[in-house]
């Protein structure tokens, strides 16, 4: 039996490389020949545009030789300028973030304002936000870990004496956790590598991020569930490792951190997958027992966490919530179109609910029969189908600004001229044009981390049991991730505010692929 389990880790983790090579120079691939952006800000129609490689190639080639040219200053004396590179990015990143917070003005709007709003009223006491019929909770109950995360946070901000909204509160508190992001993922690539040329070629990703500075002032889900989950999944690749020699409590700390996750946004229930896919086949290989009761444990309280959440709230308001919109409409509303793009939001699965007097059985149904109507026209038009889901593909993985200027469009008035600039003025170009090339710079990083992996230096061998060179599994664990992402946002609802937590995990692996390009590179140099 253990043989089977060896044999079954090794295929897997000869799957995953092939995988993710493949997967990587697609991305690469289309985010060097294309581009999608949204540059009217009342429509917010998704445009695409193929780029000129002729056009393209010079500012990623100079973006790129700024990036490694840097790292190999900061490379010549690791011990002293490295910390100060980490402090020069964490105070970067806070310094735009507070910025943002003054002077960019943005307010939560649409969904965002939705649960912030039943999150104020909790705070005040008013629990009538809990309803079976009369409250956004009851069209989308999965936001009640968000709302139950809010409230503390509203009760303590009014706690001072001010006439500001507590959602400024907020927006200090995403800052900060930006910065965690930055610092655990930081560490998770000195974990994982220990190479410093790496290292610093992840600081410099991040510090250049510009979605990820302006999503500090997004409030909603995306910052802190993510926040959860690095500093979780550093900690179980520490305990993977064996860096951490308290398991248990080690083990306790990354169950409470990627149930926050969940809680604070149900799609990262995707990475949870990646992570107990990873978890069971190096429990199973290696005879690590105490890895499945991480396992179970993750599954339970992840799994579990949305739904005793809403029971506690339904207890607390001594009423109850619907069951929501079902997923199969968010499925049928994936295949059709929409005026922002293929697969974006239409309002088919709100219309639908509410046309069927929110019952969840008919919308079901109705939402069965839309999916039969798309897949009848899809299989009599075929180039169509394909063509559909090449653009619902690139209005996602190809536009570098991860809708970052959509998402914190909205402002309460007062936002001073040069933000205003670059959500709608003249900088936007700049912004879409800047953000592209760091896109192109991270998926091909990333493609060469797959590529190298199947040429792994001395210092890159696993273990004799693995009986193959190069990574164990668990250091492709986000890579499972992202593609999870991928195959999931194909059949989901589109939008590219969804992809920015996977272009996120893809920067330690662009950061070490780069590091190892610039290191062979310098290698072959010198033998000539």
């Amino acid at each position: 039996m253990q043989t089977f389990f060896s044999g079954l880790y090794r295929l897997s983790l000869q799957f995953i490389r092939i995988l993710s090579l493949a997967f990587t120079g697609l991305l690469f691939v289309s985010s060097f020949l294309g581009t999608c952006y949204a540059q009217d800000m009342t429509t917010q129609e998704v445009l695409s545009k193929w780029d000129n490689p002729l056009t393209a190639l010079p500012g990623t080639a100079l973006f790129l030789l700024l990036l490694l040219l840097t790292a190999s200053w900061v490379y010549r004396n690791p011990l002293k300028r490295l910390p100060g590179l980490l402090c020069l990015v964490i105070g970067w990143c806070a310094l735009w973030g507070v910025l943002l917070v003054l002077f960019g003005k943005t307010v939560p709007a649409a969904d965002a304002m939705s649960v912030y709003s039943v999150a104020e009223s909790l705070a005040e006491g008013d629990t009538s936000v809990i309803h079976p019929t009369d409250s956004y909770l009851s069209y989308y109950p999965q936001q009640v870990g968000l709302a139950v995360f809010y409230e503390p946070l509203i009760r303590l901000w009014n706690l001072v004496p001010t006439v500001f909204p507590a959602y400024h509160f907020i927006k200090c508190i995403y800052v900060v956790l930006v910065c965690v992001i930055i610092l655990c993922q930081y560490r998770t690539v000195h974990l994982l590598w220990e190479d410093c040329r790496a290292d610093c070629l992840y600081l410099l990703l991040a510090g250049t991020n510009l979605p990820l500075i302006l999503y500090s002032s997004f409030v909603y889900g995306e910052i802190p569930s993510f926040a959860a989950f690095s500093a979780g999944l550093l900690l179980l690749l520490g305990l993977l490792r064996g860096k951490i020699s308290r398991t248990v409590p080690g083990g306790v700390c990354c169950l409470f951190l990627f149930t926050l996750s969940v809680m604070l946004r149900k799609n990262t229930l995707i990475l949870i997958l990646a992570v107990l896919i990873t978890v069971i086949l190096t429990a199973l290989a290696k005879r690590r027992q105490r890895l499945l009761l991480l396992a179970l444990g993750c599954a339970v309280c992840c799994f579990f966490a949305l739904p005793l959440t809403r029971f506690w709230l339904e207890q607390r308001s001594g009423s109850s919530l619907s069951a929501g919109v079902p997923p199969m409409s968010y499925f049928a509303m994936g295949m059709q179109e929409s005026s922002r793009g293929n697969g974006w939001y239409n309002a088919f699965n709100f219309d639908t609910y509410q046309a069927c007097d929110m019952d969840t059985e008919r919308t079901n149904e109705a939402s069965q029969a839309a999916i039969r109507e798309r897949l009848s026209y899809f299989k009599a038009n075929p180039g169509y189908a394909a063509s559909f889901y090449l653009h619902k593909y690139l209005s996602q993985w190809t536009d570098g600004t991860y809708a970052s200027r959509q998402a914190t469009l909205a402002t309460f008035g007062g936002r001073r001229e040069f933000f205003n600039r670059i959500y709608e003025g003249e900088y936007s170009p700049y912004f879409i044009s800047f953000c592209n090339v760091y896109q192109n710079i991270l998926y091909l990083g990333a493609f060469l981390f797959a590529l190298g992996a199947f040429f792994p230096g001395p210092s890159e061998k696993t273990s004799a049991s693995d009986r193959r060179p190069g990574f164990p599994l668990y250091v492709y664990l986000g890579m499972i991730g992202v593609f999870g992402g991928f195959l999931f946002h194909m059949i989901w609802e589109a939008n590219s505010r969804y992809i920015l937590p996977y272009g996120l995990l893809l920067m330690p692996y662009a950061a070490y692929g780069l590091a190892r390009a610039a290191e062979r590179g310098k290698s072959l140099k010198n033998r000539h």
